[in-house]
Order: structure tokens, then sequence, then C-alpha cells
């Protein structure tokens, strides 16, 4: 199940949540205890979507959380731009399935059995750059960051010590692991280009 909230409201309810104005170079984001880059291995970028959606289902499931809200950290709406290319185009029909509308910019509150699909059409719509932000999750208690970057992989931050152990007790069980390089990359294609990504804003 899915649930909208008004984003100003989403903002006073999560206070935590990453927010920025670009324009203004105003940027928020909450102090953390630790950040973890989390992967694990793939032969596509479609398999890698089912991969960690249901990895990362798993953890939270495992670490208790009931629902997550996810919110841009722009004010830009999530359905501001279309895309003809397939997953990306997929992922813009789950929203419109879910009555997220063109002009919607709050926050979606996603109950953790269902974070599998949500994660995968979020994976490609960030992927692909038709959500012109960086979306971040976090539960309702406000213990972790989440964030799935253009690569695929999960930026993950706890909040306090007690969060972070329990993290790192559980991740075994989910297949994540520590990526082993110090910066993200593409390791789907040969050129390192993203098949179906824009680069332009509009």
């Amino acid at each position: 199940m899915m649930q909208k909230i008004n984003r100003k409201q989403c903002l006073l309810q999560y206070p935590k949540l990453p927010w920025g104005i670009p324009y203004r170079e105003k940027y928020y984001f909450p102090k953390v205890y630790k950040q973890y880059v989390l992967t694990l291995p793939s032969k596509s970028a479609k398999g890698h979507a089912k991969n960690i959606a249901a990895a990362l289902q798993v953890l939270m499931q495992n670490m208790g959380y009931d629902k997550l809200v996810f919110l841009s950290d722009c004010t830009i709406p999530w359905l501001y731009r279309q895309s003809d290319y397939k997953p990306a185009h997929e992922g813009v029909d789950y929203l419109i399935a879910n009555k997220v509308s063109k002009t919607f910019n709050g926050g979606l509150l996603v109950d953790t059995q269902d974070i599998n699909p949500f994660i995968k059409h979020l994976f490609w719509l960030v992927r692909t750059n038709n959500v012109l932000a960086y979306v971040h999750g976090m539960d309702e208690g406000q213990h972790v960051v989440v964030n799935v970057c253009q690569y695929g992989n999960i930026h993950f931050y706890t909040q306090d010590e007690e969060t972070d152990k329990m993290f790192n007790m559980q991740l075994p069980a989910t297949g994540l692991h520590l990526l082993d390089t110090p910066n993200c990359y593409e390791p789907f294609s040969k050129n390192g280009r993203i098949a179906g990504r824009t680069i332009a804003v509009d």
C-alpha cells in the first residue's frame, strides 16, 4: 500500500528527511552516525533492479520497520518527465496506478511489504533521470536514510549507534555487501553509458 503525503506536511512529520532548494543553494541532510554504500552481484541492470529491491525489503523487515517514507529532495513533481524507455515508462505507470498525479511532489509512505516493487520501479526512474532529484527514504522513527543512486547502489545512513548495530546484525541475511571501490560506477555497460538515461534537464 502507498499513501501520499503533502510535501509541507511530510517535512513537518519527518524533519530529518533531506531536502534542498537548488536555485537558492540551500540543502539539508541530517547528521548521521555512519554511512554505507551497498550492492550485490548482478548480471544485468534488469536483474539488479530486482535483486536490490528484494534485498532492501528483507533488510527493512528484519530491522522491524513497518513503513518507509520517500521524498524527492527538491520540489519538482514525481511525474515531471515522461520517457519512452520501457522500464522507466513502466515506473511512471506504476506511480500513476498508485494515484500519483502529474503535479504531486510530496512524500510517498510505502508499506515495507511493498518496498520490493516500489524500489524496482524507483531504480529505473532514477537511473534514466526520469526523476529529476535525489529520492531519499526514511523509516517512520527516523533512524535510517536510504537512497538508490543511478548506478543501482544503495546509500544507507544510520542515525545512531543502536540502529547501526542492528543494521550490521541484519545485513548478512540480505546478500548485500559494501561496495569495494571508493566511487559508484556503471557495471552494466562496456562504455560506462547508462542505457535510456537522458542528461538534459527540462
